[in-house]
């Protein structure tokens, strides 16, 4: 909500004539991660609201080596006489809702004060704040088009990064031919790569895990196939699949000692761990010994 001095100084830009014109008393500000997630916000915004305005990015007049904040606000007014107990004049006043980005809601935060609160005014501080505001839109179209830009990153050998690519491909290959079913697919595959290549890591050294890793996967692909065993399991995790291949010794040299597993049923049952070494602790240990 506007105070006093900042409604007053407002009044003194000219820009408005009547009262009723003035449509930020009360603003309010949805952060969004990217300008994809925009118009979720505004049809909510709609729905929940009457509209009045909404004035979109870009679109007021700009020059294109100007950079100032630009991002889209709702206007609207509350919705009364639909079982709110609230006065009809209250549906006469306008509020504004801004959806900066992520980025731009930071470069906001930081330069307002900076910039706009000071005590006098400072061509190099106004300058500063347009240089990065130019760096956050560089950034924001990088993002927007993250999927088509990544194919001009210049790819560099990693064997890390290498072997987690060719495990999930291996994985996302045995999902898709159904040798395993759809609903163990994990939520995040990169966080499964990373999961997956920190068990090997742990009976392995970090020099020899990529090439461990991929030595697992295959051994996985070739019992998936082979056995069609995984294909008809729907309850538990992908990433119980190879902690049940490492404790029946399908890989030589791999073991569970070193590595902390949350224990269950599926594991026991279905992928045939009977004895985890390392279980995860569902209470810790000053709750364990003040119950014993």
């Amino acid at each position: 909500m506007k105070s006093l001095q900042s409604l007053s100084e407002k009044l003194e830009s000219g820009r408005y004539s009547k009262w009723s014109d003035l449509d930020d008393l009360y603003a309010c500000t949805i952060v969004l991660p990217t300008p994809q997630h925009e118009e979720a916000a505004l049809e909510f915004l709609s729905h929940a609201f009457t509209p009045v305005q909404v004035r979109r990015r870009n679109s007021t007049k700009k020059a294109p080596d100007v950079f100032r904040f630009d991002s889209t606000r709702f206007i609207g007014t509350v919705r009364v006489g639909e079982g709110l107990p609230l006065p009809l004049e209250l549906g006469l006043i306008k509020f504004e809702v801004q959806l900066p980005t992520a980025f731009e809601y930071a470069w906001s935060v930081v330069t307002h004060d900076l910039v706009y609160k000071t005590d006098d005014f400072d061509w190099r501080k106004a300058r500063m704040a347009a240089l990065l505001k130019s760096a956050v839109e560089q950034i924001e179209l990088l993002i927007s088009g993250f999927s088509a830009n990544v194919g001009i990153i210049p790819q560099s050998s990693h064997p890390e990064s290498d072997a987690k690519h060719e495990a999930v491909q291996a994985f996302k290959g045995l999902i898709e031919e159904g040798f395993i079913d759809r609903q163990l697919a994990p939520e995040s595959w990169s966080r499964f790569a990373d999961n997956l290549f920190s068990l090997v890591a742990s009976y392995s050294n970090r020099n020899a895990a990529p090439q461990k890793l991929l030595d697992l996967t295959t051994a996985i692909d070739e019992r998936a196939r082979e056995t069609r065993e995984y294909s008809s399991i729907v309850s538990g995790s992908l990433f119980q699949i190879p902690v049940g291949c490492i404790s029946a010794g399908i890989v030589p040299g791999a073991n569970l000692s070193k590595f902390v597993i949350v224990d269950s049923v599926e594991l026991r049952d279905i992928h045939g761990v009977e004895k985890v070494p390392r279980p995860f602790r569902f209470e810790d240990d000053v709750r364990q010994s003040g119950s014993s």
